[in-house]
């Protein structure tokens, strides 16, 4: 279990990974165009009910939950372990990708008159990647570096449902492969919505592995049945505003009784390069360097963001952090204020990336892209109660920064249309055309006539060592 992995290891291993997208995920988010109580009561409802759905098939196909993400489910088939059993492996992750899909579309159809109903769009790939678990224990930050995760969401990136293989995993199963100049748009077209139509119909490793419709029907009833224990019904959703500053959050007392929603600004970092630097130093056996780095980035910015900012940190999605700010009282969320305050965290962020640039060895051709959007924001835990919960926050405004962000380079920062309409005019001096280039803690310091913040981050000190191993 990569929840087991000890927090200063790193373990390279063989595997198949699966990344399930639910397609109207943000046409639940909104009512009528506009974003309510009431349409976030329903999203977060959705998710908690296809997080279980998912959560149950997994368990069926000995398959590892890494994380969920919004309306994205990371998976792991790495059994049967070992050279020589990619095929089985390749079979195990396609037949629970269909199972997947159909115990979500399963609890949609049959959960308060499929008010909860979505397309799936699946990602599959395979090959080796590395496994690390950081984090504290409350807040466990699982992840594989690596092509093959990146590959896979990749393919389940998309508006087509359906189950979308690479040619690494047709290989493995032994089909054709698709042959294109642009193999991953080929691979991107191509779904096996119709399992016949890749000949996985007659496929008897595929075949002896699926679930039966009783059992996907049983998956969807349990589920059901944690999603009544757990929520009963959307209403159970219940919302309060949480004081500023967000550094001060618990997301252990968070549940959805008792879950937050207010105007905040929404921060996503990515480290731009990263997953070339990942195949670099796996190819160069430099796995050890590569997750000591890592490891320190991730502190770094973590603690820019809480320490110097007074920011809340969400989680990691692989090498990009997801965080939320806001500046106000306990009434009302200052708008103004808040975007200038996360434009100011943006700044600190990049100085203190630029500082591991600095310290650290090999990463002086990464850089870090980052996007950020205000709007009102729900913040709660859902999923499996206790350390394997999940910490969540969905909004259009945590979408489109993370959109923004996708959308820099490595030394860019990216402003909303939202967070711009509210900003002071010095802030929008900043963002001609809605992007800033090389916008540090310096040159925001110099543009507002206040002095910038020293990072309060532990770049300076050793990177913690790890150890590489194999499964």
């Amino acid at each position: 279990m990569i929840f087991d992995v000890p927090p200063d290891t790193a373990i390279q291993v063989e595997g198949v990974h699966v990344y399930i997208q639910m397609l109207d995920f943000a046409a639940a988010m909104t009512e009528r165009e506009r974003e309510t109580e009431a349409s976030h009561r329903r999203v977060l409802s959705m998710l908690h009910l296809n997080y279980a759905a998912c959560d149950q098939v997994a368990e069926e196909f000995e398959a590892q939950r890494v994380d969920f993400h919004g309306a994205r489910m990371h998976a792991v088939i790495v059994s049967p372990p070992g050279p020589g059993n990619e095929k089985e492996r390749a079979e195990r992750a396609i037949a629970f990708a269909d199972a997947a899909k159909r115990a979500i579309e399963e609890v949609g159809r049959t959960t308060e008159n499929g008010r909860y109903s979505t397309r799936v769009r699946v990602g599959v790939d395979s090959g080796s990647a590395v496994a690390v678990n950081s984090g504290t224990k409350d807040e466990r930050e699982p992840l594989f570096l690596g092509a093959p995760a990146n590959y896979a969401a990749k393919l389940a990136e998309g508006d087509e449902e359906g189950i979308f293989m690479s040619n690494r995993v047709r290989k493995d199963l032994g089909l054709q492969p698709l042959f294109s100049i642009d193999t991953l748009a080929a691979e991107r077209a191509s779904p096996t919505s119709s399992m016949g139509n890749i000949g996985l119909s007659a496929h008897r490793g595929f075949q002896s592995k699926r679930l039966s419709d009783a059992a996907i029907v049983t998956a969807a009833s349990r589920a059901r049945s944690r999603f009544v224990l757990d929520v009963g019904t959307d209403a159970t959703f219940s919302f309060h505003r949480h004081t500023p500053p967000l550094k001060t959050i618990d997301f252990a007392l968070l549940m959805p009784s008792n879950s937050i929603r207010m105007g905040l600004m929404s921060i996503f970092g990515d480290i731009d390069g990263f997953t070339k630097y990942v195949d670099e130093c796996i190819a160069e056996h430099r796995i050890g360097e590569m997750v000591s780095n890592l490891h320190v980035i991730r502190s770094e910015l973590a603690a820019t963001l809480s320490e110097d900012y007074s920011g809340r940190k969400v989680r990691f999605i692989g090498d990009c952090i997801h965080g939320l700010l806001a500046e106000g009282t306990s009434h009302e969320t200052d708008a103004s204020a808040s975007v200038v305050s996360a434009v100011k965290a943006a700044g600190g962020m990049r100085s203190s990336f630029e500082l591991c640039q600095d310290e650290l060895g090999g990463l002086d051709k990464l850089g870090i892209a980052i996007g950020l959007e205000f709007g009102e924001t729900p913040i709660t835990r859902i999923g499996i109660r206790g350390e394997r919960s999940v910490r969540c926050s969905v909004s259009r405004a945590v979408s489109r920064s993370e959109d923004l962000q996708a959308d820099c380079s490595g030394d860019q920062t990216a402003l909303g249309p939202t967070a711009f309409s509210h900003a002071p005019a010095s802030i929008r001096r900043l963002f001609e055309g809605g992007v800033a280039l090389g916008l540090d803690a310096e040159s925001v310091g110099e543009h507002l006539g206040s002095p910038p913040i020293v990072s309060s981050g532990t770049v300076s000190a050793a990177a913690a060592p790890y150890s590489a191993g194999e499964r």
